[in-house]
């Protein structure tokens, strides 16, 4: 079995889960999204940073038993309430982001399978571009499913994210019909998710949807990525800087409720 690639653990993380998270950033993703605020997690192999003058690597290999005693070392604060809906009283422990983490579901596997043996509760932040196969792992083993709706439309989704949509929607209706738990997070991003048709494609996508539908989340367009960005580039990797154009509260506050209007969830807007 191959390693595991990742750039970072994040201990005592409050925004990647319910509860006290621990949040496993794995290296490699499908997509190219121009805003992204992970860039380092972006290419799937290691890569040269350059930092204040200080020089590293973003990404190193664990195979599955050092990565379990990574993460278990904050056993203690994965309290919580394992029979409860409401993601506040959820437990905390584990999650797994990127880059796209479902790319290396299989990799992940026998320490996903320990983990759901020692009921340690388990979360995926997600873009659902990824093969079919790995998904099943993800579904097989996670808890918590975090899934971006990002561009609806499908030349554009090819355009600015390198991406096929189909696999998109095969992949949530794959999703919906397991009845996993779900989290949507929307980012709003300036020129490219808050036009006027993406809005109405998502909140269109939104109505329709059956499923174990939580919450969801509008995450407001920021900055906090530039310095890993000018890290690689600064280490000689080809990156562009993103081109951030800006929203309004005003505008995601109408986004707010015009979801609202449709679907019968929370829906909160968040700025990271």
């Amino acid at each position: 079995m191959a390693n595991i690639l990742l750039t970072n653990i994040q201990r005592f993380s409050l925004h990647d889960g319910p509860g006290i998270r621990t949040t496993v950033f794995l290296k490699g993703c499908s997509l190219r999204c121009p805003w992204c605020s992970n860039p380092e997690n972006l290419n799937p192999n290691p890569e040269k940073y350059v930092n204040n003058g200080l020089s590293g690597v973003y990404g190193r290999e664990y195979n599955t038993d050092e990565l379990y005693i990574e993460v278990v070392k904050d056993l203690a604060f994965y309290d919580g309430d394992w029979s409860s809906l409401e993601l506040e009283e959820m437990p905390g422990g584990v999650t797994f982001s990127g880059g796209e983490c479902l790319l290396q579901m299989d990799r992940l596997e026998p320490l996903l399978e320990r983990l759901k043996a020692e009921k340690i509760h388990t979360a995926v932040e997600t873009c659902l571009f990824a093969p079919a196969y790995q998904l099943s792992i993800a579904i097989k083993y996670i808890d918590l499913f975090y899934v971006d709706i990002k561009i609806l439309d499908k030349e554009k989704t090819r355009e600015y994210l390198r991406g096929d949509l189909s696999v998109y929607h095969i992949n949530l209706q794959k999703l919906l019909i397991s009845g996993k738990t779900i989290v949507f997070r929307i980012p709003v991003i300036g020129g490219y998710t808050d036009t006027d048709d993406n809005r109405r494609k998502v909140v269109e996508l939104l109505k329709h949807l059956e499923g174990n539908i939580l919450k969801i989340e509008l995450i407001k367009e920021h900055n906090l990525g530039i310095s890993k960005y000018k890290s690689l580039i600064d280490g000689e990797n080809e990156i562009i800087l993103p081109n951030y154009k800006g929203v309004s509260e005003e505008l995601m506050n109408q986004y707010k409720e015009e979801i609202e209007a449709v679907m019968n969830v929370p829906v909160e807007v968040c700025k990271i």
